[in-house]
């Protein structure tokens, strides 16, 4: 009876094993798949057109709501002879629009933009 009950728990602890080893190797390879389409949208130079300022989320406090604004890069970027835009997130956010745009830097920043080679008007720009 002993031997049953040390086997069984022998069993269990296999499984255990042999289902983390699998959860790990699904993890995994969803990670490094994730990484290959990444590495498959090309990169290109974009430029800065315009920014905006819009409210980004609201905080609930004790004297009432607080509205949290951010301001947005407005990217202009080329694909073959064609030219796309897509709005793009600066990183600054403050309490009001007027100290959004006091922080704006005064030469706009470099921004890169990857886009769908299938699609590429689907497409992210980094401006930070």
């Amino acid at each position: 009876m002993i031997r049953k009950a040390w086997a069984s728990s022998m069993d269990r602890a296999r499984l255990a094993r042999f289902s983390a080893a699998c959860v790990l190797l699904l993890v995994l390879s969803l990670l490094l798949h994730q990484r290959t389409q990444d590495a498959k949208w090309p990169y290109v130079q974009g430029t800065i057109r315009d920014t905006r300022i819009v409210a980004d989320h609201a905080l609930e406090t004790k004297r009432g709501g607080q509205l949290i604004y951010r301001a947005e890069y407005r990217v202009a970027y080329s694909v073959g002879s064609q030219e796309r835009e897509v709005w793009a997130d600066s990183g600054i956010r403050r309490e009001s629009e007027a100290d959004v745009r006091v922080d704006l830097p005064r030469r706009a920043p470099s921004c890169m933009v990857q886009y769908n080679p299938k699609k590429p008007e689907e497409s992210i720009a980094d401006c930070r």
